[in-house]
């Protein structure tokens, strides 16, 4: 019971700060490891801490609270990443230049995740119908 919960935190830390990392390269800036890796952290807690609270609730009310939850992990971000990371001149980010590593970085993982999820629908869609 205790692996799969492992894993799931080691992959889930893993890939949040390689993301963010990513974002930053692509924005020109320098995120350290350390940072991006605590951040992950504090992103999985409160990821699990929102599922945990929104187990029972209808399907409306979860959409809601994920775009809250996002909302909340992108100013969290901003304030997180203004001092711990440096713009392309060697300067502190400062809160626009979090906000926007933070808005890249969940645009990033958005892309990604619809470009594997679309095709695995299209592909399971095609594969698990009826034949005629």
């Amino acid at each position: 019971m205790i692996v799969p919960w492992l894993t799931f935190i080691a992959v889930g830390t893993t890939t949040c700060a390689g993301f963010v990392k990513l974002a930053g390269r692509l924005l020109r800036y320098t995120v350290p490891w350390k940072s991006s890796s605590l951040f992950a952290v504090i992103v999985l807690a409160l990821f699990i801490f929102d599922h945990v609270l929104a187990f029972d609730q209808p399907v409306t009310i979860r959409i809601v609270r994920a775009m809250v939850l996002l909302l909340v992990l992108v100013i969290l971000g901003s304030w997180f990443f203004r001092a711990r990371g440096m713009n392309r001149s060697g300067n502190l980010l400062g809160s626009g230049g979090g906000i926007r590593l933070m808005a890249l970085t969940f645009a990033v993982m958005a892309i990604v995740a619809f470009t594997i999820v679309l095709p695995a629908q299209v592909f399971l869609s095609k594969q698990l119908s009826p034949s005629p």
